[in-house]
């Protein structure tokens, strides 16, 4: 009796998967970024980090060893303010770097999406960076690439800035203009010391440099040019005269017989609705009757077992 029940509910629930519509698939949705914030702990004597904001009254600090088995490609780096260096290599592509009011931190990664050395700040970063915002009197070396150099004056403009690989544009500014644009710095070549830049003006562009587009699918662009050689001479080849007096015969065509159309046949109704029609469910009704089948005949003979 138990193995009938048993085989009757496994059944019917083969039944019901099968009826059963179609539900959507869950939606998997990308990790957010994680921050990590950084503080030399006087009481540790060493570097501590703690996701998310720096909190001093949590204890919950942990060695930077940790940070490197952790940290994934989009987290974010805070270096908090303190008398001690810092130097952290991290692996991975950061989605943004803060020194803020930091003494003295190198940090290396393989890219940097936005990096901002903040006031008071003494900071080097290793990797290529997409952004970086320096402002007033912080010091940094960008010893990479790096797209895009905002320098920002909040209270004065006195950053020092150097940058050992190229620079595709630089820009000025305070909260009410920009001071100047430059653009395309030649690698090892942009220094700024206070405030003034000691770059040479044959390094770097004051306008952007303008880049011909390509046409997409132009044949002529992948076609080779051919030089032509002067010395080569031609063969001309001589034209034959046509004589007026030449009569050419015509010769007649034969008529060409038209062919009778073809009518076509126009199906039977009945043959007609035989077809499928496109959105029919074929096997629905069979899968209902099925199931509905399953469900009649185990619960008749679990109610004759039980009498």
């Amino acid at each position: 009796m138990k193995r009938l029940k048993t085989l009757v509910s496994l059944l019917a629930a083969a039944a019901m998967l099968l009826l059963m519509p179609n539900t959507d698939l869950p939606q998997v949705s990308a990790a957010e970024p994680v921050t990590y914030s950084l503080k030399y702990v006087e009481a540790n004597n060493e570097w501590r980090y703690h996701v998310g904001p720096w909190d001093d009254n949590n204890s919950g600090h942990r060695e930077l060893y940790y940070l490197k088995e952790s940290i994934k490609d989009g987290d974010v780096i805070v270096v908090e303010g303190g008398d001690q260096g810092l130097t952290l290599e991290l692996p991975v592509n950061l989605s943004s770097i803060t020194f803020n009011h930091s003494h003295l931190a190198v940090i290396t990664a393989k890219s940097v999406e936005n990096v901002y050395v903040l006031r008071d700040s003494v900071a080097a970063i290793n990797g290529d960076v997409k952004n970086a915002h320096v402002y007033d009197n912080a010091v940094v070396n960008f010893n990479n690439n790096v797209t895009n150099l905002y320098i920002t004056k909040e209270i004065c403009g006195q950053q020092t800035i150097a940058v050992v690989g190229t620079v595709d544009y630089v820009k000025t500014s305070d909260a009410e203009k920009i001071y100047n644009e430059m653009y395309n710095f030649q690698a090892n070549s942009f220094r700024q010391e206070e405030g003034i830049l000691k770059t040479d003006a044959s390094k770097y562009s004051m306008v952007p440099v303008p880049t011909a587009p390509v046409v997409p699918g132009d044949p002529a662009a992948t076609l080779p040019v051919v030089p032509v050689d002067p010395t080569v001479t031609l063969p001309v080849v001589p034209t034959v005269p046509v004589d007026p007096t030449v009569t050419v015969p015509v010769v007649p065509t034969a008529p060409v017989t038209p062919v009778a159309p073809v009518v076509p046949v126009t199906p039977a109704d009945s043959l007609y609705d035989d077809v499928p029609k496109t959105g029919e469910p074929l096997a629905l009704p069979g899968l209902l009757f099925m199931g509905a089948g399953i469900c009649f005949g185990g619960a008749y003979l679990l109610k004759r077992k039980s009498a």
